[in-house]
This record gives C-alpha cells, sequence and structure tokens, in this order.
C-alpha cells in the first residue's frame, strides 16, 4: 500500500498535526521542541502525526534497512507507533518495545485502528495503553543497565559511589563519540571492539581517558578529584576487574547475575537529556535524593515552561539569540541543556552561513560563548553539577560535525558558570558573579524536602534575616525549604521567574502567612497544577510517592498596588489518557481560568476551589461560609468537648490506669471505623503501661460522635455514634454532648456521611484530592459550614434508619441477594438523608449540579475509574437536562417580546452539537429540543454551513468550540458524558451571556 493510501485511510490527510519531512516548512509549521526536531530530522521517517506537538506516529516507506530503522525508533523514545511500508504490506509496531536482534513488536495488524478520529478522542490509546508500558521503553532498560553495573561496582567490588559515578559518566561520554562516528583513530579506536580491547587493560584505558582529558579540557569527569576531602587519584582506585563490569555493559553482556545489557544496541549519537537525568538519579541514590528533596524533573514539564518562557522570548524578540537563564538547583541540567539548545537554534536562524557543514573556528567560538554568555546553575551536590556539565558539553557537540569535534576543547564552567554551592550561601563568591548579570529567566525544580537536621539550616537563617530586614513575618511553614527559593530569587535581577514548587505550599494551613507575604510582593502570571494527577507526575522517578507538584510563573513586584488587579491564568491538569500514557498536557477547556490576584488575597481556600472547581463553585463556597462553621458550635466548651483519641508512641511517657477498665477499642487500621458503623475490639492499652498522650476519660465515655482522620473511597468521612464506652488512638477524633443532647451529633453524622460534606473536602480540604486522602479537624472537616435550625426529627429517623441496617449488613450472615437487598436500603436511605440536608440548606438547582459533577465525575476520576453509567455515547435524557439550562433562561427573556426560543441537538458518534436559536412562533417539539440523529461528516457539514469553518483537533483536546449567528449561537463537543453534564451547562450559558453583552458592548 502507497504511503499516499495509507494516510487517506486512516483519514489523516489535511489534518492538524500530519507533517511530510520532504515538506521543509514542518520546522516552522510545528511546535516540535527543539530536541525532538533535531532526532526526528536524523530518524528521516517519510512523515509524522503529531498530538499537541509530540510525534506520536512515524511513517517509513519502503526504508533499506527496516530492522535499524526500528532500533532507531526505540531509541528515538518518542512515538509509539511505527508504520512501516514494505510494498504491499504494512507492519504496525510499537515502537516502546524491542527485541534485541528481531525489532519492534508488533503492535496491531489494522491499521484503521489508528483511523484520526479514533486517535484524537484517545480510542486508539485506550485499546492499546497496556502494551506502551514504560518498563519497555529505552530509558528504563538502559537506567536498568546502568544501576545493575553501578551497583555491582559499590556493593560487590568496593568501588566509591562517586568513582563509579565519573567512570560510568565518561564511559557514556565516549560511546557519545564512537556513535558520532568521531575521528578516534589517534587514540588506536576504529570500531567499538578496539574500545573493548583497551578497557580490557587498565593502563591503556587510562592512558586513553587522560590523553583525552587533555583534548577536551573543560570539567568533563575528571580524573583527580576529592572525596570526603580526601584526595583521589581514579586510576589508583580502579582495577581491572571494574573495567570488566563496564564491558559487559558496553558489549551486551549479562550484568553480574542481573540482565543482559541493551548498551550495545543503544545509539548514543544523541543522547536523550531526560534519559541523563535518570542517570543524574542513579547516581545520587535513593537515600540522598529523599534526604534533599531532589528529585527528577519530567522533560514534558520541562518542555511546558520552555515554551512559555524562552520560546516566547525568543518569538518576540526574533534578531536577539542571547538570552541568560540562571537554574538555582540545577540537578543534570535539563532546563539549562534545553534552554542552550533554543539559543543555538536562534543563533543559527540568525546566522545562517554557520550550520552544521560548516563548522569554522569562529563558529566553535560562538558555540562557546553562547553557553558561557548564558548559562548559569548552582546546586549542592557535586554530582548534579558534574552531570549538568556533561550534559551541556554534549549538547555542543550535538551542533558540531563529527570531524570538528575532535580538536574542539570544552569551556571551564565550575567556577563561572557552574557552582557548587548552597543556593542560600549569601558569602559563597557565586553571589557577586551573579549579581553582576540581568538573567532573562530563573528557572528550575528546587528541592522539596521538609525534614532536615537538627538545628538552623542556611534557608532558615536567610529567612529570618529577611524578615528583619523587610519587618515584615513571611513565617516558612513545615521547614519546606521550596517555599525559602520563591524568596531567595528575589535577590537577583531577573525578568521573569518559572519553578516547580510541592502544591502543599497552595493549600497547607500552616502556610497562609507565607501565601499572604508571597502574594503582596509577588506578581504571579501563571500557575499550572498537577495535583489531580500527582500519582503519574514523577512515575518514573526514584520515589515516585512525591510530593504533588505545581508550575508557578512569577516576578517581583514593582508596584505592590498592581498586585490586586493582576491577572493570574490558573490552570489545573485533569486525570485523562493523554497525560497517564504519554505524559501529554492535554489542558482541557474547564481546566483554564484567569481570575485576579486580589480573589486569592482575600480569599485563601479559593486555591484549592480552582483544582476541582470554577467561579461558581467559588460563588457557592462563598455563600456556604456565611453560615457558621462546625467550629463555631462545638468551641462552646459548656455543650461540647471534643479531641483526638490516644497517641500511643512519642516521648512522653504518661501512665494509663483509668483508660484500662474501658472493654472495647477500635482499630483505626483494620476498618474499624465505617460510615454509620463500629468494629468493636478488645481494649488494645491492656498490655500498654504507658501511652504518649491518653486525653481526658470523657472522650471515651458513650455517647460519642466518631469521626475519623481518613475518608470512604466516595470521600466521605468515616462516622458513627458510639453507644458504648470505647478506646480509640489519635487517628480518631471524638465529639461529646455534655448535655447528653444527640440530636445535634445525629445532625453531624448524616452530613458527614453526605455528598454535601464530600463536595465541600473536594473544593476545600487542604489534603484531599491533593496528596493524601484524609482530613484534619479544625481546619479542615470541621470548617464546614452547618444550618442546624435545632431538631429535626425526620433525619434523626433516617440516620437511625441507616445505624440500625449498617449494623445488620456488618452483622450478620446473608444469603447474596438478601445482602443486595440490604445494601440497597442503606443507599435509599442515604440519598434520602441527602436529599433533606440540601432542602435545609437551601440549594439551588446550579449549587446541586455543581454536587452532582463532583460525586459523579470528579471523585471517580481521583479513583482512576469512570462509572459503567458514564461511558459510550451520551444519552438524550442526560443531554436534556443540560438543555434545559439553556431553555429556562431564554424563555424569560425571549417570551415577553413574543419570540420564541428551541434548541436543535445533532448526535453522531464522535461529538455533538447544539444550535440555539430564535424562532418567531412557538417551537412544534417536545420539550422545545428538535434531536437530529446523524453521521459525523454530515454534523461537520451542517456547522460548516454557519460560520465554523473547521473542526481541528482542539475539539476533542479542549472540549469547546462556541460561536455566534444572527438569530443564536451553537455548541460542540465531544459525545462524551463528561463534557454535556448540567454543571457545565450554566458554566457554559455564563460564558455565552457575557460574550453576548461584550458584543452589544461593542456596538454601542
Amino acid at each position: 500500500m502507497p504511503l499516499d493510501a495509507l494516510i487517506k485511510k486512516l483519514n489523516l490527510y489535511g489534518k492538524e498535526g500530519l507533517f511530510f519531512l520532504s515538506d521543509s516548512s514542518w520546522r516552522s509549521a510545528s511546535n516540535l521542541s527543539k530536541r525532538i526536531a533535531q532526532s526526528l530530522s536524523e530518524l528521516c521517517p517519510d512523515a509524522f502525526f503529531s498530538i499537541n506537538d509530540e510525534p506520536l506516529i512515524l511513517f517509513f516507506d519502503n526504508p533499506l534497512d527496516s530492522l535499524t530503522i526500528e532500533r532507531q525508533c526505540w531509541n528515538f523514545n518518542q512515538a509509539p507507533v511505527v508504520f512501516i511500508i514494505e510494498d504491499d504490506n504494512v507492519r504496525i509496531l510499537n515502537g516502546f518495545s524491542y527485541l534485541k536482534n528481531v525489532g519492534l513488536n508488533v503492535l496491531s495488524t489494522d491499521p484503521t485502528d489508528f483511523e484520526y478520529f479514533k486517535l484524537i478522542t484517545g480510542e486508539s490509546w485506550e485499546n492499546y495503553k497496556h502494551q506502551f508500558d514504560n518498563r519497555n521503553r529505552v530509558d528504563s532498560k538502559l537506567l536498568k543497565n546502568i544501576d545493575s553495573a553501578r551497583s555491582l561496582l559499590i556493593d560487590n567490588f568496593n568501588l566509591p559511589a562517586k568513582t563509579a559515578n565519573f567512570l560510568i559518566g565518561r564511559i557514556i561520554f565516549i560511546r557519545y563519540l564512537i556513535d558520532r562516528e568521531v575521528e578516534l583513530k589517534k587514540y588506536g579506536i576504529l570500531s567499538k571492539d578496539d574500545f573493548y580491547q583497551i578497557l580490557v587493560s587498565k593502563q591503556k584505558a587510562y592512558t586513553f581517558f587522560n590523553n583525552l582529558q587533555k583534548d577536551f579540557n573543560g570539567n568533563l569527569f575528571p580524573l583527580k578529584y576529592k572525596i570526603e576531602d580526601v584526595d583521589v587519584n581514579e586510576s589508583d582506585t580502579v582495577s581491572e576487574q571494574h573495567l570488566n563490569v563496564i564491558v559487559d555493559l558496553l558489549k551486551g553482556n549479562i550484568i553480574g547475575n542481573e540482565q543482559i545489557s541493551l548498551f550495545d544496541v543503544y545509539n548514543f549519537s544523541i543522547i536523550p537529556i531526560e534519559f541523563v537525568s535518570n542517570v543524574y538519579e542513579k547516581f545520587i541514590g535513593k537515600s540522598e535524593q529523599a534526604k534533599h528533596g531532589a528529585y527528577y524533573t519530567p522533560l514534558f514539564l520541562v518542555d511546558y515552561i520552555q515554551k512559555d518562557t524562552v520560546t516566547k522570548y525568543f518569538d518576540k524578540n526574533h534578531l536577539e539569540f542571547n538570552c541568560k537563564v540562571l537554574d538555582p538547583a540545577c540537578g543534570s541540567g535539563i532546563f539549562l541543556v534545553e534552554t542552550l539548545r533554543q539559543i543555538v537554534y536562534q543563533y543559527q536562524k540568525n546566522n545562517p552561513e554557520y550550520s552544521l557543514e560548516h563548522n569554522t573556528e569562529g563558529y566553535k567560538k560562538a558555540l562557546k560563548k553562547l553557553l558561557t554568555d548564558n548559562i548559569y546553575g548552582i546546586d549542592k551536590d557535586e554530582n548534579a553539577i558534574s552531570v549538568a556539565i556533561f550534559s551541556l558539553y554534549i549538547t555542543l557537540l550535538d551542533y558540531l560535525k563529527p570531524s570538528s569535534i575532535v580538536n574542539f576543547q570544552f569551556p571551564f564552567l565550575l567556577g563561572n558558570n557552574f557552582f557548587v554551592n548552597d543556593f542560600f550561601d549569601l558569602s559563597a563568591d557565586y553571589n557577586n558573579i551573579l549579581n553582576a548579570h540581568h538573567f532573562q529567566f530563573i528557572l528550575g525544580n528546587p528541592p522539596w524536602a521538609s525534614k532536615h537536621p537538627v538545628g538552623k539550616q542556611l534557608f532558615e537563617i536567610y529567612w529570618e534575616a529577611k524578615e528583619k530586614k523587610e519587618k515584615s513575618v513571611i513565617k516558612l511553614s513545615n521547614r519546606e525549604i521550596a517555599q525559602a527559593f520563591l524568596l531567595r530569587v528575589s535577590d537577583f535581577k531577573y525578568s521573569e521567574c518559572a519553578l516547580i514548587i510541592t502544591s502543599k505550599i497552595l493549600y497547607n494551613i500552616k502556610a497562609i502567612t507565607f501565601r499572604s507575604y508571597f502574594l503582596n510582593n509577588f506578581t504571579i502570571r501563571k500557575l499550572l497544577e498537577l495535583s489531580s494527577v500527582r500519582k503519574h507526575v514523577f512515575d518514573k522517578s526514584n520515589d515516585s510517592a512525591v510530593a504533588p507538584a505545581s508550575i508557578i510563573f512569577f516576578k517581583n513586584t514593582e508596584e505592590k498596588s498592581n498586585n490586586k488587579t493582576n491577572i493570574i491564568t490558573h490552570i489545573s491538569l485533569k486525570p485523562n489518557l493523554y497525560f497517564e500514557v504519554f505524559k501529554l498536557l492535554v489542558i482541557e477547556k474547564y481546566d483554564y481560568k484567569e481570575v485576579q490576584q486580589s480573589f486569592f488575597i482575600d480569599n485563601d481556600w479559593l486555591w484549592k476551589v480552582l483544582v476541582y472547581g470554577n467561579v461558581l463553585d467559588f460563588h457557592f463556597i462563598k455563600r456556604l461560609k456565611d453560615h457558621d462553621s462546625i467550629n463555631d458550635y462545638l468551641s462552646d466548651d459548656t455543650k461540647f468537648i471534643y479531641g483526638k483519641g490516644i497517641c500511643v508512641n512519642g516521648g512522653d511517657e504518661n501512665t494509663i490506669i483509668e483508660h484500662k477498665k474501658i472493654n472495647s477499642s477500635i482499630d483505626s487500621k483494620k476498618r474499624g471505623l465505617a460510615p454509620y458503623h463500629i468494629n468493636y475490639t478488645k481494649n488494645f492499652l491492656s498490655n500498654l503501661n504507658f501511652v504518649h498522650r491518653p486525653r481526658q476519660l470523657a472522650l471515651y465515655q458513650a455517647p460519642t460522635l466518631l469521626v475519623g482522620k481518613g475518608i470512604t473511597k466516595e470521600f466521605k468521612a468515616k462516622a458513627a455514634i458510639s453507644d458504648r464506652d470505647v478506646i480509640f488512638t489519635d487517628a480518631i477524633t471524638s465529639i461529646k454532648s455534655l448535655e447528653g443532647d444527640l440530636s445535634f451529633l445525629k445532625f453531624l453524622l448524616a452530613l458527614f456521611n453526605s455528598d454535601l460534606f464530600s463536595y465541600y473536602l473536594i473544593q476545600t480540604n487542604s489534603s484531599v484530592g491533593i496528596e493524601r486522602e484524609q482530613t484534619h479537624d479544625k481546619e479542615d472537616k470541621f470548617s464546614m459550614p452547618i444550618v442546624y435550625n435545632g431538631i429535626d426529627s425526620h433525619l434523626i429517623k433516617l440516620t437511625d434508619d441507616i445505624t440500625a441496617a449498617t449494623m445488620t449488613y456488618y452483622q450478620k450472615d446473608f444469603h447474596d441477594f438478601e445482602r443486595q437487598e440490604l445494601a440497597e436500603l442503606i443507599t435509599s436511605l442515604n440519598k434520602q438523608v441527602t436529599r433533606e440536608l440540601f432542602k435545609i440548606y437551601g440549594l439551588t438547582k446550579q449549587e446541586l449540579s455543581l454536587i452532582s459533577y463532583t460525586i459523579d465525575f470528579v471523585i471517580p476520576a481521583l479513583n482512576d475509574f469512570s462509572p459503567a453509567k458514564f461511558k459510550g455515547a451520551v444519552d438524550r435524557l442526560f443531554l436534556a437536562k443540560y438543555a434545559r439550562v439553556f431553555i429556562e433562561h431564554f424563555n424569560n427573556i425571549y417570551y415577553k417580546d413574543d419570540n420564541y426560543f428551541e434548541i436543535e441537538i445533532f448526535l453522531s458518534q464522535y461529538a455533538i452539537g447544539i444550535y440555539c436559536k430564535v424562532i418567531p412562533q412557538p417551537s412544534i417539539f417536545e420539550s422545545q429540543i428538535n434531536w437530529v440523529k446523524t453521521d459525523f461528516n454530515r454534523l461537520l457539514t451542517i456547522f460548516t454551513t454557519l460560520s465554523f469553518s473547521t473542526l481541528s483537533q482542539d475539539l476533542f483536546m479542549q472540549k469547546d468550540i462556541k460561536g455566534f449567528e444572527k438569530d443564536g449561537f451553537y455548541i460542540i463537543k465531544p459525545n462524551q458524558y463528561k463534557c454535556w453534564h448540567e454543571a457545565l451547562a450554566y458554566q457554559d450559558l455564563s460564558e455565552i451571556i457575557e460574550a453576548i453583552h461584550q458584543t452589544q458592548s461593542d456596538y454601542e
């Protein structure tokens, strides 16, 4: 099948994202990163298809050497799908899965599995996502090989870690030279085998290493260095036994008893910077990484930041090619490498006489100068600085042809551009060097550690000095060093800063003072929030269980009065298949908000609302907060006492006597507390003489309302009323009425187990949906506003009925059908409780829809599942609820003027379009809705006759297209339930109304 015929069959012709390499304009037409564009130029597919500037499909038309192409595609590590046409045969291969001496694994036999709409709706990726396992990808395989070799060198053969790191790094550099086909004849190397023969002899190996170091100069993995202040000559430390491990690694042999190395099939001619970053993680080790909170930065986050900073800068300054960038915690240098790539690309655009084919001495000097004039980094870890410098040296060589590399000497960067120092050491020499420059950008991923050695650290001394100097309260919370980095950058001259920070800074209750200071002293341009996808952000890290991340773009505030009117772009990425499988930052329409900075200053809780909500949720929560909270009620110590249970472990030893007299306890670790139910066990204090904090005995004496710190998978509190004295740990909080009145406690019991409480948790809780699914007392669950007007006999009866039914459910053996009936009864009673609470709170239809959206879509997404009822095409009843929001609003307007309103809903497989229009007579259709079933192409034709010219993949990426006609407006979205929920109708309606008012204003 010819390439043209294949692409037509996949319906890709003319579609956004399809590029042919024969068309030289693809570089400028696409927004691919410079790294990917360079790699594609060398890989030379005949065509490629990209989504969100990421090439996901490569096409090769009758290549001369398919096996080599397959190996190179695996090395490329970017495109999951590879089409190889061989005459009439089309092979569809998995670009992420490779078998040594065999090639890429077959992915599919049916090309239409990757038809255009299946690609952009995610159907293709859903069907094949398990085949794209990260463990099969080249970087993962090579890292395992390096890890095995490094462990063998250090653990089995007692080589110092630093020496092992330098040795492996140097070997990777030499393999790079060999794979680039650099002339190494002067060293006696004509092939890889010659290099292996040299390594077998320690004397020959270190003669070669010494000569290489002299020729290349610079700071590339030196042969003499210090280990814990002791001078080390590497050749005295390394033995031939160590070198044999390296030879096994390079030749593809079995490393120790672990695994077969794949170094022999990997092409190091372009070393992916993400691979180098991961190597750095292996170099520093998991324990050191946890100690310093230094986690590798995923490349997709680097690309996102680069495109919004350096790329935009060059787009606005076409004739400029210098752009000074500082990374204050540079790690492996991933930000700086990608910056240098853009700088070199910009230089070449402005100096077309210099290219890879014309490496004059002037060009070589210019390359070095671009590096030394623009790239600066600081890190406490010497390993980090070594790897960063290595990465930048390799990047320079990428822009030289092989014949120009042999005599190319690297600039000395250590002490000039790179500094092994603490960023908070104000006495270090680098301060004077860096203060002499104005940086266009300060970019980076500073450490997030909050656990530090006893005693004040440099960052804490810096913070306290800053407070005294400015005579203001800043108050870093929980010894979180990332907060200090946000402050420290202001000491340097820069235009904008973009840092990856732990999201906890935005929500932690103890960080309110810090947030207030930051908002009043810095201008925030944008925030990208990644908490809801936290499980997938650092999944390649040594420690994937790191805190959630956000990217914040900001600068020093010049005029503080301008801060309040400054508009912050807030983007909260939501879980989606593209991100989970490919780390594509697909930002949906409802993830994007623009909010004045003053709203964050005045409403600190707004940060959390915007993660899972929008402006409608903000107004709803604000209305709720007009009521007294649970905290307000419990603060009356004449009516209530409350507090946590016993804390067993700790420094203080308190004798326990009275607490042992209680017979029962709750094991919170074994689900002892559940909604409306308590599983009592024997008192766990019977074998203990001391506890850390016993608390007052009254907290354990019945009757009492018990509320757990943890929550259910439905995000409801684990709460129940205990009718017997019971002991429990500090994972449970007790609320006791001193007047013996259970009506208020039962009201709280109903509330804690309701949908309203789940909604409030999602919107305001500092931890839920951010890091850990648990609640704190005063700050979170007890901040819930309540509308309590005394005894509600119906609500109390419902809570009693649920409690009784739940007790029966847990305590009796049933046939399956009986258990199912009881479960359905409990569900029905819970719904009645929720409806009763909705009445008590006086919720509007709009507010009810916001709660429904959270329960039906937000919470399931956080639990990594989608209810079966919301899969498949959207049903008419669901769409009708969406449409009724518009009908009810516009009926009230147009009936007054003898005009009428009607909605046409066009149903197709992939998308739904609604056309809302004013008509001169009443609608002839039931409920004013005209249902039109059509195929997708017909839907496109219908809307093309309006002002809508083309349907791009943005519909499926960003989930929203709107337009206006003379007699109405239209909305097009994918045929997916989450796009057509009633809550979104209210948001869409507000945008339509705003657009209409703006149009009228412009007309006037």
